[in-house]
């Protein structure tokens, strides 16, 4: 169990954070400069807090009233940093070993961590002379050789190519599960961020926004701040117009949504969040049906697309949810449904933006 509370300020900066994590992976997410990396350093003793407390399986490793600071080299964690670290003169096998080197039993707990991420083989080879992926794989054995009871990861994967970044993104849960240790991992990658997270802790500001399950922060924000860094593309202003014990009904412009059953009160100001891929086109032959939640017919006025995934900017025809822009929502698919529905000829088109994938935030 980890249990952080801790206080740092640089200048006008301040970090104010607090969680508690069993043994799983809590994902540290936000944009550059919102106080990812420096909540490791804190952690691993790499930065003194200035108030607060770091307990480590009961073991204080930080307290500031009680005056407690353990030294790093006595916190038992492994840091994996962003650039690798790992000394260029040396050979995998010796990086692995320099934690270990006071073990009686080093070489045989070097075999094992060389086994552990496949490089047994190429253990003799200087860090020059391995890819990025074998480099990172030297850095996590070298951090897991002496038996840390906490890992910190700070982007590791990030200067990696996507398919060694997914491999070792597979390997650490697989290494988490069979170590069943704490792992705190930073990134600014939102899928990486899901993919690995037990736990996922939105940062920004030096302020942990919300922490949750990953699908219940993406789906359920719990404030604009959150759900423009987990990227709700559709914010939409709007006034709850009725509500009972089915659901609410919010204007949005000249439209009137169905959604979910929320506490806000009649007249209250709200902002409807919508993520772009819950958006539903409906094909022609089943569009204008009566069961079709929220239907707004409109017209493709622009589109991106990155090879995977295709993004429209659909525009209604007539009532309108925000008239001061071009668009009214934003819908993202994947480029084969794309293709599949012959978007690129086909401007017009239903939407229905389900109730149920409807989030509403205090306005």
């Amino acid at each position: 169990m980890l249990n952080v509370n801790l206080t740092k300020h640089f200048g006008d900066f301040a970090l104010r954070t607090q969680f508690e994590i069993g043994a799983e992976v809590l994902v540290l997410f936000g944009p550059s400069g919102a106080g990812k990396s420096l909540t490791l350093n804190c952690i691993a003793g790499l930065v003194a807090p200035d108030d607060g407390s770091v307990v480590l399986d009961h073991r204080v490793l930080f307290d500031h009233p009680a005056r407690v600071n353990v030294p790093t080299r006595a916190r038992r964690i492994g840091y994996v940093f962003q650039n690798y670290a790992l000394f260029p003169h040396l050979t995998a096998r010796e990086n692995i070993a320099f934690g270990v080197r006071r073990d009686p039993n080093a070489r045989q707990r070097v075999d094992a961590m060389l086994e552990l991420v496949g490089l047994t083989s190429l253990a003799t080879r200087h860090p020059a002379h391995l890819s990025g992926g074998q480099q990172q794989r030297v850095a996590l054995a070298r951090a897991l050789a002496p038996r840390p009871e906490l890992l910190l990861l700070d982007e590791p994967f990030s200067a990696l190519d996507a398919p060694t970044r997914m491999q070792l993104r597979r390997e650490l849960l697989h290494l988490q599960r069979a170590l069943r240790i704490p792992m705190v991992f930073v990134t600014h990658d939102l899928g990486e961020a899901y993919f690995l997270a037990d736990q996922l802790a939105v940062i920004d500001r030096g302020e942990i926004l919300q922490m949750d399950a990953p699908g219940k922060v993406l789906r359920y924000p719990a404030c604009l701040r959150v759900a423009t860094a987990v990227g709700v593309k559709n914010i939409l202003p709007g006034t709850l117009v009725a509500r009972d014990a089915a659901g609410c009904r919010v204007r949005v412009g000249a439209v009137a949504l169905d959604a979910p059953p929320y506490p806000f009160d009649v007249g209250a100001r709200v902002h409807v969040c919508l993520r772009p891929e819950r958006i539903m086109l409906l094909r022609p032959e089943r569009a204008g049906r009566s069961s079709d939640e929220n239907a707004l017919r409109g017209e493709i006025v622009r589109e991106m697309s990155d090879g995977m995934t295709a993004t429209l900017f659909l525009r209604a025809a007539g009532a309108r949810l925000i008239a001061a822009q071009d668009y009214d929502v934003q819908i993202e698919l994947p480029v084969y449904i794309y293709e599949r529905l012959d978007l690129a000829r086909r401007r017009e088109w239903t939407v229905s933006l389900r109730k149920n994938a409807i989030h509403l935030l205090g306005g």
